[in-house]
């Protein structure tokens, strides 16, 4: 999907949840809409502090907590201290490397034992997380 076709659909659904579509809410879902590395709070914000006046780093944490919050963006969750967000939000799993620390996406989660899942609870979403050294880092081509 386009850009401009994310931003549109990011406007409808924040405005379906009751989420205010403001300069900066706009900004930073265009920000991150269109980076595939998955950026972390400040790496948003450097982007941005030369082009939205009066950002702050706060206004960029804070929007992104309220957007996950509506379910229009997401954590990925690393092995290091950063926390990385993604504006795709449909199902799908990650490839961490180890070494860079780069973040891939995969489109397929693995199979899950719902049997199991629901014996300890009600099941509302899963995601996966793979750990290991990338093609780049190992040398290869990719």
């Amino acid at each position: 999907m386009d850009l401009e076709r994310k931003v549109e659909e990011f406007k409808r659904k924040a405005r379906a949840l009751g989420l205010k579509v403001t300069p900066q809410r706009l900004a930073v879902y265009k920000a991150i809409a269109q980076r595939h590395d998955h950026p972390s709070a400040e790496e948003l914000f450097e982007e941005l502090k030369d082009k939205i006046e009066g950002i702050s780093l706060t206004t960029v944490y804070r929007t992104l907590s309220s957007l996950e919050s509506v379910g229009l963006v997401q954590r990925v969750p690393t092995l290091k201290d950063k926390v990385r967000y993604d504006a795709r939000v449909e199902p799908h799993s990650h490839f961490i490397c180890l070494k860079c620390g780069r973040i891939y996406d995969l489109d397929t989660i693995p199979q899950v034992n719902r049997k199991e899942v629901e014996s300890v609870g009600e099941l509302l979403s899963c995601t996966a997380v793979c750990y290991g050294i990338c093609k780049e880092c190992k040398g290869e081509e990719v």
